[in-house]
């Protein structure tokens, strides 16, 4: 398998030199570095990684505004940051990111989150994993949009309580007894449905929206462990 191809965009040359050895070691392959949004943009465009490496902030903005164009483009990106609030967690996968580590994240956590986001899944450092099932769980008196609204079956709610759990395609078909392309199927018609195009504007639209509101207690899981495997 080739190598995951990733940019590293954090104003900290400390941070980026850790996680340039970080990724090294786990078999990544950083192609560009850059402390600016003009920047990183132009080694997208050049480059053509499979997975940005971002800091909220960087020198010369805001990544935010950035995020929906990145993903369009088939690029995944990977929050770094210290804030684990729950509208910027939420604001983030809305946004477009497919995943949110914290500074302090281990080395071996994030060759494996970006092992993850490079395959579609979602990544979560356990602490902001947390905050968003809690605030998945306050929501859930919510009387706003309902699953009924959105048309769901049964059977596609279940596939997104999975999702917001962090599972993986595969791990998602062995909690519900079916085939990995039966999950394949069952998402694409949960993103047409909600208008997304990604795992992770799934789950943030699910919770920051409370669509899972109406959903028994025994749906909602323990989160799982970076990389969602």
């Amino acid at each position: 398998m080739a190598a995951v191809r990733v940019i590293l965009a954090e104003p900290s040359a400390l941070i980026r030199s850790l996680l340039r050895v970080a990724l090294s070691s786990g078999g990544a392959a950083v192609v560009g570095e850059t402390t600016s949004v003009i920047e990183m943009l132009e080694l997208v465009d050049t480059e053509r990684p499979d997975v940005v490496i971002a800091n909220c902030v960087l020198r010369d903005g805001d990544l935010d505004p950035h995020l929906a164009g990145l993903a369009s483009s088939g690029v995944r990106v990977l929050v770094l940051a210290r804030d684990a609030s729950p509208e910027r967690l939420t604001g983030l996968l809305v946004g477009g990111a497919f995943g949110y580590l914290l500074h302090d994240s281990a080395p071996d956590s994030i060759v494996e989150a970006v092992e993850a986001v490079a395959r579609g899944d979602i990544a979560l450092h356990p602490i902001a994993a947390s905050v968003i099932v809690d605030q998945w769980r306050r929501l859930r008196g919510d009387t706003g949009r309902s699953n009924e609204r959105l048309e769901l079956t049964p059977r596609e709610v279940e596939v997104l309580s999975a999702m917001v759990d962090g599972l993986s395609n595969k791990a998602i078909a062995r909690r519900l007894g079916v085939a990995v392309k039966t999950i394949e199927n069952h998402k694409t018609r949960v993103f047409d449905k909600l208008g997304v195009r990604t795992q992770a504007h799934a789950v943030g639209l699910a919770i920051s929206q409370g669509l899972l509101a109406t959903l028994e207690p025994a749906a909602a899981g323990t989160p799982a462990p970076v990389g969602g495997n």
